[in-house]
């Protein structure tokens, strides 16, 4: 008698799963594959391995040589690897900094990746504890990149400083964002102020910064603007960014 498991309809392999099939087969010839081969190699119709490699060369994972037509992968699935690595060892670097930072009794501090809208916060959350969390795919409203790019977020209660330069340290006053309604009915204000990091190539990979909620914004006019800048300084300098290139102490 046959059981249940012998009976079971096994699944059809989904268009996602051909694409990445096609990609392993063709991860293993160094000199390409004629469109019959790949066919060959993956069990499947002539007509359907085509299309895959057309959306797979369109979308920058595949070419094709003009010449014998094979098809090969290109360096894409490397990049992409390259990105993750890259998210991961920014983190690897910025925490320490900002774990040394919160535990000296200083306010929430944050890395943010916007390219990725990837957010990771960092606390202190005890005498010697830092607890740390990461939020991706959604607003970030520490960084408050959005706010810079067209934004909006109607009556919402926020003042942010975003340092692009080291002249803004001394110029907050001046390139200091408010939204939503004034300080006079004596509610909270989400206060933040960041600033960017740079990789060893000096290219801005990320920011990190400060935030908190206080009665007016005060505190990003004043110590968490050059508490930012310091925190931007050190961590582009573990990423092998040379000092005095443009992150200048004051």
């Amino acid at each position: 008698m046959r059981s249940a498991a012998d009976t079971a309809v096994v699944p059809k392999p989904t268009s996602i799963e051909k694409a990445l099939e096609v990609c392993e087969v063709l991860s293993g010839a160094q000199g390409g594959m004629a469109l019959t081969d790949v066919a060959a190699s993956v069990s499947l119709p002539r007509p359907s391995v085509h299309r895959l490699l057309a959306v797979l060369k369109r979308r920058g994972y595949v070419r094709q040589d003009e010449d014998t037509q094979r098809y090969s992968l290109t360096l894409k699935m490397l990049d992409i690897s390259f990105r993750l690595l890259g998210r991961s060892e920014l983190r690897l670097h910025a925490y320490p900094v900002l774990r040394e930072y919160v535990l000296r009794g200083r306010p929430r501090s944050f890395v943010a990746v916007p390219a990725a809208g990837e957010v990771t916060y960092i606390w202190g959350a005890g005498p010697d504890e830092a607890a740390m969390r990461t939020a991706y795919g959604r607003q970030m409203p520490a960084h408050c990149a959005d706010y810079f790019d067209g934004g909006s977020q109607g009556s919402r209660r926020l003042s942010c400083l975003r340092l692009s330069g080291a002249g803004d340290v001394t110029a907050s006053p001046s390139v200091v964002l408010r939204l939503g309604s004034p300080d006079t009915d004596g509610s909270q204000r989400l206060f933040c102020a960041c600033a960017p990091v740079y990789d060893y190539s000096g290219r801005e990979v990320a920011r990190v910064g400060v935030f908190g909620h206080g009665p007016d914004d005060a505190p990003i006019l004043n110590e968490h603007n050059r508490e930012a800048w310091d925190l931007s300084r050190r961590v582009s300098t573990r990423l092998g960014f040379l000092p005095g290139a443009g992150l200048e102490q004051h």
